[in-house]
Parts: C-alpha cells; sequence; structure tokens
C-alpha cells in the first residue's frame, strides 16, 4: 500500500489557519465591541439568505471560523488525530481537496435544510472520517486491525448526540461525511490514478449536487427586497435589514 510519509504539515496548516481565524475574529471583535453573531456575520460565518444573494463564499469561510475556545479545542484536537493519518493515506494535495469538498458540502446541506447561522470545521472533519471508509472499501483487513470498530462508534456517537442536542448543526455533520466518502472515491488513495469513468461520474454528481443545492436555497430563502447589511465603524453595531441575529448560533 501506498502511504505519503512525509510530515502531516498540511493538517498544521490548517490547525493554524483555524486558529488564526479564531484569533483575528475575536481581536476584531473586541476591538469594536462586537457580539458574537456580529463578528460570525462579518467573517463569513454561514447566513443563508446572504448566500441564496450570491455571498457564495461563506460556504467556504464558515469552516474555518469556530464559536468560542471550546469549539475550537475540540474541532483542532479532531483534526491533529485525524488529519495526519488522511494525508498519510490520500497524499497533500488529494488530503487538500479531501478537506476542501467536505467542508463545502457539510455547508452546503446545512444551507439548504439548517435555517440557522452556523460555523465551524466539523463538516471537513466529519469529511476525513468519510474518506477513512473508502479506504476501508479498498483495503477492509488493514482498516480492521488499524480502527476496527471504533470508528463506526465514533461516527455514530458524533451523529447521535447532534440529533439529541440543540445548538449543533448536524446537516454539517451528515454533509461533510457523505461529501468525503463521495470525493475519497473520486480521487482515490495516494498514487491511485484519478482519470477514471467512476471517478468522473462522482465528480459529475457533485457538481450536480452543488448546482441543485444553491438554487434549492434560493427559491427558499429569497426575499422580495435584498438584504443590506451594513458594516460598523467603531463603536457602532452592525445593522441589517431583514437579517437578525437568530435565536440559535449553531456549531459544527
Amino acid at each position: 500500500m501506498n502511504l505519503d510519509r512525509r510530515p502531516p504539515y498540511i493538517t498544521y496548516i490548517l490547525l493554524g489557519l483555524n486558529i488564526l481565524a479564531y484569533l483575528i475574529m475575536s481581536l476584531v471583535g473586541f476591538r469594536y465591541r462586537l457580539n458574537q453573531g456580529e463578528q460570525l456575520i462579518l467573517f463569513g460565518a454561514k447566513v443563508n439568505i446572504l448566500i441564496a444573494y450570491g455571498q457564495y463564499w461563506r460556504l467556504l469561510t464558515a469552516m474555518f471560523l469556530h464559536i468560542g475556545i471550546m469549539h475550537l479545542f475540540f474541532n483542532s484536537y479532531a483534526l491533529y488525530i485525524y488529519g495526519p493519518i488522511v494525508e498519510s493515506l490520500f497524499g497533500k494535495v488529494k488530503f487538500i481537496v479531501v478537506y476542501i469538498v467536505s467542508g463545502l458540502t457539510g455547508s452546503l446541506l446545512s444551507y439548504m435544510f439548517s435555517p440557522s447561522i452556523s460555523a465551524g470545521a466539523s463538516g471537513a472533519i466529519f469529511g476525513l472520517m468519510g474518506s477513512l471508509l473508502y479506504f476501508r472499501q479498498r483495503n477492509k483487513d488493514i482498516f480492521q486491525r488499524v480502527f476496527g470498530p471504533r470508528l463506526f462508534v465514533i461516527i455514530g456517537f458524533n451523529l447521535f448526540f447532534g440529533f439529541a442536542s440543540t445548538g449543533i448543526d448536524n446537516w454539517g455533520h451528515i454533509g461533510g461525511l457523505v461529501g468525503g466518502y463521495l470525493v475519497g472515491n473520486a480521487i482515490g488513495l495516494y498514487k491511485e490514478p484519478i482519470l477514471q469513468l467512476k471517478k468522473i461520474i462522482i465528480w459529475i454528481l457533485l457538481f450536480l449536487l452543488f448546482f441543485f443545492g444553491i438554487r434549492y436555497g434560493e427559491g427558499k430563502y429569497m426575499l422580495e427586497k435584498r438584504p443590506r447589511p451594513n458594516f460598523p465603524t467603531h463603536g457602532e453595531s452592525i445593522k441589517t435589514e431583514k437579517i437578525n441575529e437568530v435565536n440559535y448560533t449553531y456549531i459544527r
């Protein structure tokens, strides 16, 4: 079995980006006296109505933001555990693809089915676990020796906890898990060929998922009058038209 035996520096870069984004968001929030919801809107959390009006970049930026230090800690720990494993199995470039596409798929399903503002790297981290299910498909014996049933228990427990708890965006988790499995099939493990008919078909399915998912959200969230957030100067709060901070800001 081919492995990328170089140090997992992509994982460390992603960890650094998550921590840096949290520090910058917190410092700006402190400097301009923004509450948590205002910070998240300003820095690119998933806000459905804004995505529906064309701010598609929020599907990406939301996966680098975190809601509180404990949210950042738990997601960073999970990335520290699973990141090096997936990076070794898929290689540097494919690992980046798995992480980003999984995070985007998590954001997409959250956009489609969860009305609340949300942010977090959990969709991408669930995607790493989803990609390991593809590894199981390719190397069942090795998977069983290394992971046994633990990975299924962890996935099942976290999804159950997400459904049983308030304030957790489980659609982001489910989307990331499905996206990770699909993109694992679409790119293959380290040094596996990419240009195969099956892999191309999966990429087409992913494209269609995003195309129709975005259209679905536009039909669901667009208003008669376009919302216009006005970002603050020093000492002011963000004022929005038709956007209110929702009752719950969801973590994922």
